[in-house]
């Protein structure tokens, strides 16, 4: 059976106060005969004779503000869910045709619904009808996406969730349908008195979650947010047709309209991210009530602003909770506490008192300067931590089966700390430094959770061999280290994990199985680690959640014969092409930029056991090239965790026998693009 059915809808007003009166409705022409019986007429109108500050009912599309309202519109494409048990079929998405781009006469066909043999039907609609995910009856499955894209600040009215019922209804009488707005609703207003180009409006809750899935019984018109599929966090992308930000001159305004869960909400914060890395943050502690739609404004962000963030320690803060984190592009620091060694010559006043390593002056060498085969790092873990570092490789050493603290060591080398005493800076002789610890290097993690609890830390660990003996002591040294320095923070490792299941916690991924020494159990996640200096799939695994699948980019020396001939440039692309716009939220990827090259390795002028390399030479060339791929206007897909050499650095202060270099790195540069790369799609979410 199919029938036509007429909607006549006079433009509906949206009051600039928040209410609205205005309302229609139409008849619906008798339908076909059908197999189960007369095709079913529908009549539809909204319910405007709400309390004063109860929304104006939403549409399809706002027209231009006239007599101090918005007029709201049908779009042709629209479609109503209709669900009806008793009728043939049960239910019905059934489109919308405009005659006219302002018009509110609307065509709504084909639906192929027929009245049952009951002399009563209950019939329930919901709109729009692609947002539900199931039903059963009354009751339907949808969400509120935790990502939300707006061009130009163009309102998504397909986020304007609105249900209707009529119970009872005759079999042959027309369906009365009044439609009740569902979503909290927020217009934004934000103006700048500078030129800035916005990425993203984030708006949060500390108390309640704003985005969502939830199921919304149309029957009772009651809805129940899951918490395990929701967020606190809802992120508005800004774009400009396909430029992933939106420009702002001084003075200029941006006003979007948002939707978020159907639920009171406690105290609502708005931030502005700029491509730039400030973040300008503005909290009220209004009480939003579900249904009902509000009015934020800020005139001027930099001066109204409760709180400006310049540089990157609260980026993850800004994600929705229920982000995969697999899908979250995530920078990362290779060797990350190799901005010192343990023997170490003053510069004699060179910039930034820098110092370098010589751990080979009692073996060969004597006192030659080396720097080159231990620095990657140019940040300290606290700066790198601040420039938005979040993965971290650092390789423990051991030796013997007893449990103790392990040294942290880049090769052979141990890593000194100078934070750690040891040394008078200034100071002209040569001075040894107290080593890197792992015991250290876990605290510093905790107290940057304990300041940031929005952030996570991932911590990629390695057996550092050195000896040819320890793995025994190194997995139980380990795990006792873990358990005693990051008790409460340890998050547990699922193929499908969000971003909440790991907010304030530290994820190991840990190369070596050491769960023999763990009762059975893993702490995070363990990495099978099966090649090396190549590209290679593997997987990670957890306790008793399965496996996810994992591609490491490993060519590290890049003129070494087991690189199979491929480039760095070519490794770094096929990372990318593995995770970039997956819909597999379980693949995950870790994508090692970092490099050395023996063709360009010198010490002193020396090439040593084809075993050292130029880490600032390969970050001039291989952090440039991502960072410049990641910053196109047309990439827009997650690229997994990047690690890097001098991450978070624009030069990496070299010393080269006696001669003092101050290359280039744009370690900056791709930490910023990894970072804003996450701003520039919709990010997967458990939705």
């Amino acid at each position: 059976m199919r029938y036509r059915t007429i909607f006549r809808l006079p433009a509906l007003v949206l009051l600039l106060a928040g209410c609205g009166t205005d309302l229609t409705e139409t008849a619906c022409g008798p339908g076909d005969s059908g197999s189960g019986g007369d095709g079913i007429a529908c009549r539809f109108s909204i319910d405007n004779d709400g309390e004063a500050d109860a929304p104006p009912e939403t549409r399809t599309a706002y027209g231009p503000l006239r007599d101090g309202g918005y007029p709201i519109y049908w779009r042709t494409g629209d479609r109503v869910e209709i669900i009806c048990p008793l009728a043939a079929p049960q239910q019905a998405s059934v489109e919308v045709r405009v005659s006219g781009p302002t018009e509110s006469e609307a065509d709504l066909s084909d639906t192929g619904m027929s009245w049952g043999s009951g002399t009563h039907h209950d019939f329930y609609a919901f709109y729009p009808s692609e947002a539900i995910k199931a039903n059963s009856g009354s009751i339907v499955l949808t969400a509120i996406p935790a990502v939300q894209t707006y061009n130009n600040g163009e309102c998504n009215m397909q986020y304007a969730y609105m249900s209707a019922c009529a119970e009872g209804v005759a079999r042959g009488e027309e369906v009365p349908f009044t439609f009740r707005p569902l979503m909290t609703t927020v217009t934004v207003q934000v103006g700048f008195s500078e030129t800035v180009e916005v990425q993203k409006l984030v708006l949060s809750s500390e108390n309640d979650a704003v985005a969502g899935t939830f199921t919304h019984d149309i029957a009772t018109n009651s809805s129940t947010v899951d918490p395990e599929r929701s967020s606190k966090v809802l992120a508005l992308h800004m774009t400009t047709g396909s430029t992933p930000y939106i420009e702002l001159n001084a003075g200029s305004k941006i006003l979007v309209t948002a939707f978020m869960l159907p639920q009171d909400i406690h105290g609502l914060t708005l931030s502005a991210v700029t491509t730039e890395g400030k973040t300008y943050s503005y909290t009220t502690p209004a009480t939003l009530k579900a249904g009902h739609r509000y009015s934020f404004t800020i005139g001027d962000m930099p001066a109204q602003a409760q709180r400006i963030t310049e540089d990157y320690s609260d980026w993850m803060k800004y994600l929705p909770d229920n982000a995969y984190l697999s899908q979250v592009s995530i920078p990362g620091s290779h060797d990350a506490c190799t901005i010192f060694g343990s023997h170490y010559e003053a510069t004699g006043g060179k910039p930034s008192e820098r110092y370098h390593f010589k751990w080979l002056q009692n073996v060969v060498l004597g006192y030659m300067n080396i720097t080159k085969m231990i620095k990657a790092q140019e940040l300290s873990l606290e700066e790198q931590l601040a420039a938005g570092v979040r993965m971290f490789d650092v390789r423990p050493s051991a030796s013997g089966s007893s449990v103790q603290d392990l040294p942290i060591q880049h090769g052979i080398a141990p890593l000194g700390d100078p934070s750690l005493g040891g040394y008078t800076p200034g100071g002209t002789d040569r001075q040894e430094l107290s080593p890197f610890l792992l015991s250290q290097v876990l605290d510093r993690f905790v107290r940057f959770l304990e300041a940031h609890p929005g952030e996570t830390v991932l911590v990629h660990l390695k057996y550092e061999n050195t000896s040819g003996t320890g793995k025994t002591g190194w997995d139980r040294s380990v795990v006792s280290l873990i358990r005693s320095h990051c008790e409460g923070r340890i998050a547990d490792f699922h193929p499908r994990m969000t971003l909440a299941d790991a907010r304030g916690k530290v994820l190991f991924i840990i190369r070596e199985d050491y769960k023999s020494s763990n009762d059975g159990q893993y702490l995070g996640a363990y990495l099978n680690w099966t090649h090396d200096k190549v590209v290679f799939d593997t997987t990670l695994s957890g306790n008793d959640v399965g496996q996810a699948p994992i591609r490491v980019n490993d060519l590290y020396n890049i003129k070494n014969g087991s690189s199979d001939g491929k480039t760095k440039y070519a490794a770094i692309e096929e990372c990318i092409d593995y995770t970039y716009n997956t819909t597999d939220v379980t693949r995950w990827c870790m994508n090692y930029v970092s490099c050395y090259d023996t063709a360009h390795c010198s010490v002193s002028g020396i090439n040593i056991f084809g075993a050292v390399g130029d880490y600032d030479y390969c970050a001039n060339l291989y952090n440039r090239y991502t960072a410049d791929r990641l910053n196109r206007h047309d990439f827009r897909g997650n690229v997994g965790i990047v690690l890097m050499d001098f991450a978070g650095a624009s030069h990496a202060t070299m010393t080269y026998g006696q001669t003092w270099s101050n290359m280039e790195v744009y370690g900056d540069d791709l930490v910023r693009a990894v970072i804003g790369n996450n701003n520039k799609w919709s990010i997967r979410c458990n939705e």
